[in-house]
């Protein structure tokens, strides 16, 4: 990354289909774009370990404002999905995830931690997504907002619960790199610190399950992927302690 704001390069033909779906769900839905997920995970990490295969956004809306997903179905595209829809890009259609938060959500937090951690998470992703100049082979290079490193691991954290094996393994793993990693892991652990009370205190709940109580089977999880075999024990233990010290401010 280099430039101000800095610079993002994507490699291979997926990407710049996924990529070229940004400017479509801004112009159909009249909103910015606001990346989480997977694409996000790749954009903040000093080196990039995996590849993904759809757009996360975030909808934060007020409640009598029509969801970004209503509109993209509106301009064309289909439903795919729990909360998503394939948009029509000149590189093919893109699977397109609308992760939604609204006003009432904010006001009235659910009970139950992991909806909390849900909401809260989300909320904090929009309101603190920074700019990120990203290109890819055969479009110009675009400037989009994408979620901070402190903010994914909150979402990671919670999504974890409401996945599938493959997908836990992926979550799990993506958490312990952003974690790790040399630039964005101290940057993510600033942004835990200073996050709002409740959502530490969510989001230490998850923690301590997955890289604590159950850090066994969180590793199996892991190395189950290509990509995570190199993990070991010590480094969830590892994960679990700098999680401690950035959530846990009694």
């Amino acid at each position: 990354m280099s430039g101000d704001p800095a610079a993002v390069v994507l490699a291979g033909r997926s990407m710049t289909q996924i990529v070229s779906a940004i400017p479509v769900v801004a112009e159909q839905t009249g909103r910015a774009v606001v990346l989480v997920g997977g694409l996000a995970v790749m954009c903040r990490l000093t080196t990039p370990y995996r590849v993904t295969t759809d757009l996360d956004t975030v909808d934060r809306r007020a409640v009598n404002e029509d969801s970004q997903l209503q509109l993209l179905v509106a301009a064309g595209a289909k439903p795919s999905g729990p909360a998503g829809a394939l948009v029509r890009t000149p590189w093919g259609e893109v699977q397109v995830d609308v992760l939604e938060v609204t006003d009432a959500d904010i006001d009235d937090l659910p009970d139950d931690p992991t909806d909390r951690l849900h909401v809260q998470s989300h909320a904090w992703a929009a309101s603190t997504a920074s700019a990120l100049l990203l290109s890819a082979e055969g479009i110009p290079p675009l400037t989009v907002r994408v979620a901070e490193p402190g903010p994914i691991i909150a979402m990671k954290l919670q999504s974890i619960m409401n996945r599938g094996a493959a997908k836990e393994g992926t979550d799990l793993l993506d958490v312990v790199r952003i974690t790790l990693d040399r630039t964005c892991g101290p940057v993510s652990r600033d942004q835990l610190e200073s996050a709002e009370a409740q959502l530490r205190a969510d989001a230490l709940l998850h923690a301590r399950q997955w890289f604590d109580r159950f850090e066994a089977q969180s590793l199996r999880k892991i190395r189950a992927l290509p990509e995570g075999r190199d993990v070991e024990i010590d480094d969830l233990r590892l994960v679990s302690d700098l999680f401690a010290g950035a959530l846990d401010r009694r």
